[in-house]
């Protein structure tokens, strides 16, 4: 099979196929290129349904949890909140700030 044959008959095909036949008609040396951008692309497919999932869960959680629980949070909260306004330095709260915000789902 030629690397510039145009592909036929389409419509009877499933995009697997299409895609295979692609890969197919892919010139050797840019297969390790586009291995890599496969994976690429299924990782941050995967990865984007995880965090939505997760998201999920943790609003459930949220939304589900018992008065206590969520007193408990906000109690939590608070004191966060408190001990970082009680440091001295700008720089101090602003590396607290840079760890609160790189952990998962948390949001300021």
């Amino acid at each position: 099979m030629s690397n510039n044959q145009p592909i036929t008959a389409q419509s009877s095909t499933t995009p697997r196929a299409e895609l295979l036949l692609e890969i197919q008609q892919t010139p050797e040396e840019y297969v390790p290129e586009l291995l890599q951008i496969v994976r690429l692309f299924r990782q941050s497919v995967t990865m984007k349904q995880t965090l939505l999932n997760n998201w999920e869960d943790a609003i459930h959680e949220i939304n589900q949890s018992d008065a206590v629980k969520q007193q408990e949070r906000k109690t939590n909260i608070k004191k966060i909140f408190e001990s970082w306004n009680e440091l001295d330095e700008q720089e101090e709260q602003q590396q607290i700030l840079e760890i609160i915000e790189s952990m998962k789902g948390i949001s300021i």
